[in-house]
C-alpha cells in the first residue's frame, strides 16, 4: 500500500477540515495512536520495499503492521508491549507468515526502532459500491521521539552513538569528542510537522488515490486562498518527521568512499581512507557493545582489520609515532574482539555443521552447542567491558583527533608528499607479488600454515584495492577483487573447517572432563562418537577445499587477470 502525506501544520484546523469535506472525506472519532518504525541498521526492510510499524492505541492494544511492495499488508496483534527504545526480537514473535516475511528480509539482523510518532488520529475510508478504495488519516498534535538506546543514522549518513537516559553533561561531551556528533541534542525541532494528512491507496486502487490527492491539493489551495504547496510527498507522517529531525530511513550504507586524487600527497590519501574506516568503526561500536546482533561486531572487526592493514602499509607515509601507537591500539582491538566473533560464526553456523550428520547424532551434540553458546556469552561480556572502558574511548578520541586535523598541520614520513597513485601502486604490486610467489610455491606437501599465510597476504592486497583501487578504474578494481575473493573463499573454507574441527574436539574434551568431575554433569549417550564423526566430516571438508586450491589459484594466476591488475596500477601511477 502506497501513501502520500500533506504537511498542513501552518493551516487553521477549520481550513483543513473544510478542504477534507470538500473532497468528500468525513472523518471518524479521534483516538491517540503511537507508531514506531522499525528496520535493520542497514535498512534491509526498506531495500525489500517493506515498512514495519508497531502501533499502540490509547487502550494499549499493540499491533505489528507490515506493508510494502512485495505483498499485501499484514497485521499481527500481540499481547506484549512493543519496545520503542530497544531492538525487536523476531524470534520472540509467534510463528507465522508475518514473522517469516520479516525474517526473509532482515536475515540475522535485529530490527531497531528508528522513530516514534504519537498523534491524535481521525480516519476515513472512502468507498464506492461498498468497496473500500482509499484511506485518509488526519494526524494532529504530533509528538516525535527518536530512540536513545540503539544506534541510528542521520541524514548525513553518519550514525550517532545511542543516548543513555540521564547521561551526565561530561559523558555527553566525551561522546561528542569521539563521534563528532552531539547525541544529546534535542531531536525535536520547530520545523517538525504537527498536523498531517495522509492518503493511502488500498491494493489495486492507486488511480483513485491519485485522483483524490489532486482534488485535495486543489481544495487546500482554494480553502486557504494560497498557492503555497502543502504536499503531497511520497510517504507518511513517520517518514516526514524522520526527514525533519534528521533520521535517515535509508539506514547505514557503509562508510563513504573518499574522493581521492591520485596526484595528491600520499599522506592526504592515506588519512582520507583511514577516516572512512574510522567512520565504520564508530558506526558499529555501540552495537557491538550491546550485542544487538552479530553483524555489528563483524563489521567493526572488518574496520579494525582494514585499519591495521593500512597502518602496516603506511610505512614512510604516516608519522612514525602515530603509526606505532595506533598499530598497538588496533592490535589490542583485534585481540579483544576476536574470540567473540569466532564463536558468533561457530554458533550461527551450527545448523550447517550438524547437517553433515543424521538427526540422532545432531541431537546428541546439543550440549556442545549449549557449551559453545555459554563461552560466546562470556566473550561478548568481555567485548562490552573492553569497548565500554575509558581506555577504549581515549583510544578512539586520540585516533579521531589526529585524523580530523587539517592536512597542513600534519607531517609524515619521507614518502608522505609523493603522489598517492605512485605510492599505492607500488604497494599493490608488492602485495600482488607476495600473493603470487607464495601461491606458486604451495604444493601437496606444503603445511597448512602456508595456506593460512597466503590468506593473510590476500587480505592485505584486498584492503588496498578496496580503499584505493578505484584510482586505477572502478571496473578493473572490481574485477581484480572478484578474482581475489574466489581464491580467498577457498582458503577460508580450508581454514574454517580446520578451526571448526579443532574447536569441536576441544569442546567435547571439556564436557567429558566436566562430566567426570561433576555428578550432575553428563553427556548424552553417543555424544563423543557423534562429535568424532562430525569432526571427521569437517576434516573431509577441509581436504576437499585443499584439493580445490590448485584450480582456484590457477584461475587467479591467469595472465588476463594479472594484466588487469597491472593496467590498474599503471593508470593510478600516471
Amino acid at each position: 500500500m502506497t501513501s502520500v502525506v500533506f504537511d498542513v501544520s501552518g493551516l487553521p484546523a477549520t481550513a483543513v477540515e473544510a478542504a477534507l469535506g470538500a473532497v468528500g472525506v468525513t472523518l471518524g472519532a479521534p483516538a491517540t495512536l503511537r507508531r514506531t518504525r522499525y528496520d535493520t541498521f542497514d535498512a534491509r526492510l526498506r531495500q525489500r520495499g517493506l515498512q514495519l510499524e508497531a502501533r499502540a492505541s490509547a487502550d494499549e492494544a499493540h499491533a505489528l503492521r507490515v506493508a510494502g511492495t512485495d505483498g499485501p499488508p499484514a497485521q499481527l496483534f500481540v499481547a506484549m508491549a512493543l519496545p520503542t527504545d530497544a531492538h525487536l526480537r523476531l524470534q520472540g514473535l509467534p510463528r507465522g507468515p508475518l514473522r517469516s516475511r520479516l525474517l526473509a528480509a532482515a536475515g540475522d539482523r535485529a530490527l531497531l526502532p528508528q522513530i516514534t510518532v504519537t498523534a491524535t488520529r481521525r480516519s476515513a475510508t472512502l468507498e464506492q459500491d461498498g468497496v473500500p478504495r482509499v484511506v485518509v488519516h488526519l494526524d494532529t498534535d504530533l509528538q516525535v521521539d527518536t530512540p536513545g538506546a540503539v544506534p541510528r543514522v542521520l541524514t548525513s549518513g553518519v550514525p550517532t552513538a545511542p543516548q543513555r537516559r540521564g547521561r551526565t553533561a561530561e559523558r555527553a561531551a566525551e561522546r561528542t569528542a569521539v563521534t563528532g556528533t552531539d547525541t544529546d541534542a534535542a531531536p525535536n525541532t520547530p520545523t517538525v510537522a504537527h498536523t498531517t494528512i495522509e492518503v493511502a491507496a488500498l491494493p489495486g486502487r492507486a488511480e483513485e488515490a491519485d485522483a483524490l490527492q489532486r482534488r485535495l491539493l486543489a481544495a487546500l489551495h482554494e480553502t486557504t486562498d494560497s498557492r503555497d504547496p502543502h504536499g503531497p510527498r511520497t510517504g507518511d507522517a513517520l517518514s516526514l518527521a524522520s526527514e525533519q529531525v534528521g533520521v535517515d530511513l535509508r539506514g547505514w550504507r557503509g562508510p563513504v568512499r573518499p574522493d581521492l586524487d591520485r596526484r595528491a600527497p600520499a599522506l592526504v590519501g592515506f588519512r582520507a581512507v583511514l577516516r572512512s574506516f574510522a567512520d565504520a568503526l564508530d558506526a558499529n561500536w555501540q552495537g557491538a557493545i550491546d550485542h544487538v546482533d552479530d553483524e555489528f561486531l563483524h563489521d567493526l572487526r572488518i574496520a579494525v582489520r582494514q585499519t591495521r592493514s593500512l597502518l602496516a602499509q603506511g610505512r614512510r607515509v604516516l608519522p612514525k609515532d602515530v603509526r606505532r601507537e595506533q598499530r598497538e591500539a588496533f592490535r589490542w582491538l583485534g585481540t579483544v574482539t576476536s574470540p567473540a566473533r569466532d564463536l558468533d560464526v561457530y554458533v550461527a553456523g551450527w545448523a550447517d555443521l550438524t547437517s553433515l550428520l543424521d538427526r540422532e547424532d545432531a541431537q546428541a551434540l546439543e550440549p556442545v552447542l549449549a557449551h559453545l553458546a555459554g563461552h560466546r556469552a562470556e566473550t561478548h561480556s568481555e567485548v562490552a567491558r573492553s569497548l565500554g572502558a575509558p581506555h577504549a574511548d581515549r583510544l578512539r578520541a586520540t585516533w579521531r583527533g589526529w585524523l580530523e586535523l587539517p592536512d597542513d598541520e600534519v607531517s609524515g614520513g619521507k614518502d608522505a608528499d609523493d603522489p598517492l597513485g605512485e605510492v599505492i601502486g607500488a604497494r599493490i604490486l608488492a602485495a600482488q607479488q607476495q600473493v603470487l610467489e607464495r601461491g606458486r610455491s604451495i604444493t601437496a606437501d606444503t603445511p597448512a600454515t602456508e595456506l593460512h599465510e597466503l590468506r593473510k597476504d590476500g587480505k592485505r592486497l584486498r584492503y588496498l584495492l578496496e580503499g584505493f583501487g578505484h584510482l586505477g578504474g572502478g571496473k578493473r578494481s572490481k574485477a581484480t577483487i572478484r578474482h581475489l575473493k574466489q581464491l580467498q573463499d577457498n582458503l577460508g573454507a580450508f581454514q574454517d573447517a580446520e578451526v571448526q574441527a579443532d574447536r569441536l574436539r576441544t569442546a567435547l574434551h571439556e564436557l567429558a572432563e566436566a562430566a567426570e568431575s561433576h555428578a550432575d554433569a553428563s553427556l548424552p549417550a553417543g555424544a563423543l562418537q557423534a562429535g568424532e564423526r562430525l569432526a571427521t566430516a569437517l576434516d573431509r571438508r577441509r581436504e576437499e577445499a585443499r584439493a580445490g586450491f590448485d584450480a582456484r589459484f590457477a584461475a587467479y594466476d591467469r595472465k588476463p587477470a594479472r594484466r588487469t591488475l597491472t593496467a590498474l596500477v599503471e593508470r593510478m601511477s600516471r
